[in-house]
Order: C-alpha cells, then sequence, then structure tokens
C-alpha cells in the first residue's frame, strides 16, 4: 500500500473550523486507498501571539517576495518537522494542505512527488478585504498581487491541484493551461443525523458558521440589519459556531457558541440558512447540512464552486428582499418539510470519491513517477 504524508496548515483534530472540517473528511477517503500520514501545526488556531504574529508577518512582507499570510503560515518547527517526517519515513508522495503550505516545498527531496490542495484563492479573500478596507489600500494591492502570483507559482511546482471548488478549479486551469486538476467537494464518512423535528409556533433558524472569520460576521451583519428586521412573523435564529458568542442576543436571536455535535444542531433548526455575501473557496457548512439533508435557504455565493440546483429541500435566493419576501411567507413553512434530495446529499459522501482520488494520485504523482523512472531507465541503456 503506497504512503502519503500530508503537509497541513490545520490539524483536523483540532481545528474548529472549515478547513478542519474538509481536512477529516479527505483523509478519511484516502486511508481507504493509501497508508497516510499528517504533520500539522502544533497549535489550535488562533494559536499564540495571534495578533502580534499578524502585524510582524505583515511588516516583513514589505521587504520580502512572500506574501504576508505565507510568512505568518511558515513556522521553523513546522518545517523541521516535516523535513524530519519525510526523513524518517519511505512516503510515495507528499499532499500539501493549503496555498499557503506552498513553503513546505523547500523541506522535501527535490524528486518527491507533490500534489496541493487549494481550499480556496487566497488572493481573490485578499480581494474581498481591500475592499471593505479603507486603510492602507496600497498595501493590500501589493499583497493582492504577490499572493496572485505565489499561488500560480505552486500550481506550477505541483504535479497537480485538488480543488474544492468547480470555480476555483476553472479559475486555475485558465491560470496555468494543462494543469492536473481534480475537484472534490467537502466529504463526510459519519452517516446522515436525521433530524427530529416538531412542529412549533415559529419557525426556527439555524446559522452554523466560523465568526472568527471576518467575512462570516459580515454576512452576519446583512442579515440581522437587511432581512431580520424586515420580517414580520415569528421567527427565531440560532446561531452556532466559534466565536458566535459575541453576536448580541435577543428575543428572536439564540447563541449556542461552538457545540462538538451536529444533532444539537439540526434538532434547533427548521431551515439551515446561508446568507453568504462575501467569502472565497466553498461553503464547508452548508455541503454539511445538504449531506445531513437538512433544508437550507441559501445565497447564490454560498453556494459557489458546488455542483447544486434549486429544488426540494434547497432554497436559493440572492437579494434581501427576495430573503425578506421568502420569509414572510408559506413557502418558508414548506420548505421546512422538505429534505434535500438523495442524489444531493451522496454528492458529499467520501465513498462517492474514492476511486477518483486514487486514479488522480496514481496518474499525477505515483504514476507520474514511475513514468520518469522508465524515461531515466531508457535515457542511461540508449
Amino acid at each position: 500500500m503506497a504512503k502519503l504524508l500530508i503537509a497541513s496548515l490545520v490539524d483536523p483534530a483540532t481545528h474548529p473550523g472549515g478547513a478542519g472540517t474538509y481536512t477529516r473528511g479527505l483523509v478519511a477517503a484516502l486511508r481507504r486507498g493509501y497508508t497516510v500520514d499528517l504533520v500539522g501545526p502544533l497549535h489550535a488556531p488562533p494559536g499564540p501571539r495571534h495578533r502580534s504574529r499578524q502585524l510582524m508577518s505583515l511588516a516583513k512582507s514589505c521587504i520580502s517576495e512572500l506574501p504576508a499570510k505565507v510568512l505568518f503560515a511558515r513556522q521553523h518547527e513546522h518545517r523541521l518537522r516535516i523535513r524530519e517526517t519525510v526523513r524518517a519515513h519511505d512516503y510515495d508522495a507528499v499532499l500539501i494542505n493549503s496555498s499557503d503550505m506552498l513553503w513546505a516545498l523547500d523541506a522535501l527531496p527535490p524528486l518527491m512527488p507533490t500534489i496541493l490542495i487549494a481550499h480556496n484563492l487566497e488572493h481573490q479573500v485578499l480581494i474581498q478585504q481591500l475592499s471593505n478596507s479603507r486603510i492602507f489600500p496600497w498595501m493590500f494591492k501589493r499583497e493582492i498581487a504577490k499572493q496572485r502570483r505565489y499561488e500560480i507559482e505552486g500550481f506550477c511546482r505541483t504535479r497537480g491541484v485538488i480543488f474544492l471548488s468547480t470555480t476555483d478549479m476553472a479559475w486555475g486551469c485558465a491560470q496555468v493551461p494543462g494543469l492536473h486538476a481534480l475537484y472534490v467537494p467537502p466529504l463526510f464518512t459519519e452517516p446522515p443525523i436525521l433530524r427530529r423535528r416538531q412542529p412549533r409556533g415559529h419557525l426556527r433558524l439555524g446559522y452554523l458558521a466560523d465568526f472568527a472569520w471576518w467575512p462570516n460576521r459580515q454576512n452576519w451583519n446583512w442579515l440581522n440589519n437587511e432581512i431580520l428586521t424586515k420580517v414580520h412573523r415569528s421567527i427565531v435564529v440560532h446561531v452556532f459556531g466559534r466565536q458566535s458568542e459575541q453576536i448580541p442576543a435577543s428575543d428572536r436571536v439564540v447563541v449556542h457558541g461552538f457545540v462538538q455535535e451536529l444533532g444539537a444542531v439540526w434538532d434547533q433548526a427548521d431551515i439551515m440558512i446561508c446568507p453568504t455575501r462575501i467569502g472565497a473557496g466553498v461553503n464547508i457548512k452548508l455541503a454539511e447540512s445538504l449531506y445531513n439533508r437538512m433544508p437550507v435557504l441559501a445565497t447564490v455565493h454560498a453556494l459557489r464552486g458546488l455542483d447544486c440546483q434549486s429544488g426540494s429541500g434547497l432554497a436559493i435566493m440572492d437579494s434581501a428582499e427576495e430573503w425578506v419576501a421568502f420569509l414572510n411567507s408559506s413557502q418558508a413553512d414548506l420548505l421546512a418539510t422538505q429534505l434535500p434530495s438523495e442524489k444531493l446529499s451522496r454528492q458529499f459522501a467520501a465513498d462517492r470519491h474514492v476511486q477518483q482520488l486514487e486514479n488522480f494520485i496514481i496518474e499525477v504523482a505515483l504514476g507520474g513517477e514511475v513514468m520518469k523512472d522508465h524515461m531515466t531507465l531508457t535515457a542511461v541503456t540508449a
């Protein structure tokens, strides 16, 4: 059985956000056919001296060719552990988990086959930050250019790229013609958790997000200011996720904080909502809701990069006016009684993607190495 190492920006055992969720699913799928080891950071986010490290990375970026986000992610001890792990084991390939981890390539043997897992296009996150910031726009513009160049160079340095998003994959293939790319959405291995719906006198909305990430705080502000104030029926929003306790509670907003068991989320909600207006990559929480066959109300942006269409159990609308009209109507009550289709749910099941993952790794990394050895032998014997 081939052995893979994942050099990871997150530790899936401790990371509370979407990157940790995605990594857990991907590792579980890979372990169906490979021996998989992972070297992640020593500390769960935000980690020690988070704010001071951010500022220091931004300052260093002014005199470095590397983007600030990469300088922030690059830790000397992490690099040493990756190098020592590779030296101690006979790995067939290494997966780089996040574009911010591309510096790990320098800790690997020159001929080691590598594949990048691109969680999102980081330069697009910076573009959104620039549009929402009036401070140092010149610095943001420079960082955007550096980050974009760094990501494209990373696509070229690795043998292939696994994308979470079809939109990001299309962009990557357009920038690097001939790029070996594979779309792998968020994957889940546990059986779907069926909700125990109990009809009540009010409509219960569930919002599950990592509020430590600034786009989710902005998305909440849009929901709270543009929509909830104009919904005139009896309604309660149950909010879950890291740092959700910082959201002010009210008679319409119940804050639960970070929860370990998703069953507690599903039991508190008639409809899961994804009011995503900004943010890059894919919406992991939306995929998780659909996999567990929870009815979902989402914006177009929330479904960015996923192969999902509006239908039973999934309502898609974009403007605040559409959301308000929908939540004030009987259509919301109808959605609460529906389930996303089995086909929609199953696209996020890990077993559906195991074979294509194996084929991709064999073709791009393991098969490529066999071909390279054959070419070398042919050249020597010629």
